[in-house]
């Protein structure tokens, strides 16, 4: 039996940011220092996938159109400065990094003496709490962002290659399951999914891939607050 959904009237085509998360090295976040300058912070080349994902929803919110740029702003300029302001506040506070390292560092290959002390699930059983939240927002007409791990690492500098989306909609059959994204990386395309072989608990791992290329560890649904 196949069920689905798509949140009504969204394509990325047409609803989603135009251009691709590919800006200049730039420092989107600098601290003013009084006489001794400023401290600058980031690298807006690294992306800004979260402020990208975060701003598609709040128009979408506010049943506003995309500006119709095709390329990246600007630095300075007022839509880099709120997709700025929207990426800091896609860390949730750091809780956002913080949850992917624990993704991206104790998968089931590796060795976790901190499993059960921190209820840590198996891959398979983390990719089905996940899903099911995402597709109670889906079914509720929600637009839901999404953490995507891309690497097995330790390593936190490794933060860096992972990567925020948002669902727009879902097909799921027996343990197959299609999610649809809108991709910061892959702009006005509508064919970007995250394709999963949930498995079993107990019997055998879930397997994840992006149609784009891109690897899939694991996954995870982010908060939002609007701005």
């Amino acid at each position: 039996m196949t069920a689905s959904a798509v949140v009504p009237g969204f394509r990325p085509s047409t609803r989603g940011l135009h251009f691709a998360n590919r800006f200049p090295h730039a420092a989107p976040i600098r601290i003013p220092l009084g006489p001794l300058g400023e401290l600058p912070i980031g690298d807006a080349a690294d992306g800004l996938c979260g402020g990208m994902s975060l701003t598609v929803r709040d128009l979408w919110e506010r049943d506003l159109p995309p500006p119709a740029d095709t390329q990246p702003p600007a630095a300075e300029s007022p839509l880099f400065r709120l997709l700025v302001r929207r990426q800091v506040e896609s860390l949730d506070w750091l809780r956002v990094p913080l949850r992917f390292y624990s993704l991206q560092a104790f998968r089931p290959e590796r060795p976790d003496p901190f499993a059960k002390i921190l209820r840590r699930r198996s891959r398979t059983g983390e990719a089905i709490v996940e899903w099911r939240r995402i597709r109670r927002e889906i079914d509720a007409g929600r637009l839901a962002p999404i953490g995507l791990v891309r690497t097995v690492s330790p390593n936190p500098l490794e933060l860096r290659r992972n990567h925020q989306a948002l669902v727009y909609g879902y097909e799921v059959e027996a343990d197959r399951l299609r999610l649809m994204l809108y991709d910061p990386n892959h702009p006005d395309r509508d064919d970007v999914e995250v394709r999963m072989r949930l498995g079993v608990e107990g019997r055998g791992p879930a397997t994840m891939l992006q149609t784009t290329g891109e690897p899939v560890e694991a996954f995870c649904l982010l908060p939002y607050r609007a701005g």
